[in-house]
């Protein structure tokens, strides 16, 4: 069955360290066993939700219109403009599962037709929310490191481990630490995706702090989390989403959340006759 990794992409960003992790290394991988158990040490660090009984959540959104205008418009920026006015009383909810995510108003959109400026931007920030949910999305599954039955190989370096993938739809070159923390890739799917990655300790496992993404038709785009507990879930509540391409930048926080979740259940694979 074909794979497929959704990755919310703005943008690239350089991987300066990556072409040294391309260097010949020992493998340390020498039987399918040595690679399933270290692929196994390496997934059990990490927090995620999808695999661990989440189905769903959706949450409303809330941003400081004022600090989002000073951002991205100068310190002049002033809400009380025609296209702030337009702008602000929009409310929105942000719909999540392991698919991505979809983002409605919860308030009628105005009229803008005498202001096509603000049309534009509100689609711009409608897409920024999206994105950095989605981009999300991915960490929280374990899609990023190989599914079965993907193919992969772990390779010793000097600075960690290299992990490569060769699947169906899909082949990239993972960067790990020695901590087998994710730390930077390659990822080759219908498009050429780069990837830097920042994870932190939680009470659940590690969670994504911040990452961004390279690819060849875009630009740069630069994600930050921080995390809420939403039915025993680690789910996230500030998210930041910086686009280099549209010079955009967008913080806003997760509220009112409410989870959907069922019941995990283990099955062992049958015995070998």
């Amino acid at each position: 069955m074909r794979r497929y990794i959704v990755i919310a992409i703005l943008g690239t960003s350089c991987v300066s360290s990556f072409s040294q992790s391309l260097k010949v290394a020992p493998k340390i991988a020498k039987s399918p066993s040595d690679a399933e158990v270290l692929l196994a040490k390496t997934k059990v660090l990490y927090d995620t939700p999808f695999r661990s009984g989440l189905i769903s959540f959706s949450c409303s959104i809330d941003f400081d219109f004022a600090k989002y205008l000073k951002s991205n418009f100068g310190e002049a920026a002033r809400t009380d403009n025609p296209i702030a006015q337009l702008l602000e009383p929009i409310k929105y909810r942000i719909f999540v599962d392991r698919s991505g995510a979809t983002i409605s108003t919860q308030t009628k959109l105005p009229e803008f037709g005498q202001l096509p400026i603000a049309a534009q931007l509100e689609e711009s920030n409608r897409s920024l929310m999206q994105t950095g949910l989605s981009n999300w999305v991915p960490y929280a599954y374990g899609e990023v490191l190989p599914i079965a039955p993907t193919n992969y190989q772990f390779e010793k370096t000097p600075t960690g481990y290299n992990l490569s993938m060769d699947g169906q739809g899909i082949t990239g070159k993972l960067i790990l630490d020695p901590d087998l923390h994710l730390r930077e890739g390659v990822i080759e799917t219908s498009q050429h995706i780069e990837i830097t990655t920042k994870f932190v300790d939680a009470p659940k496992g590690l969670v994504l702090a911040a990452s961004s993404t390279d690819t060849d038709h875009a630009g740069v785009a630069r994600f930050t989390y921080t995390y809420q507990i939403i039915d025993g879930f680690q789910l996230p509540q500030h998210v930041g989403v910086a686009s280099e391409q549209n010079k955009m930048t967008l913080n806003f926080t997760l509220t009112d959340c409410k989870a959907q979740h069922g019941i995990v259940v283990h099955v062992a694979p049958p015995a070998k006759p």
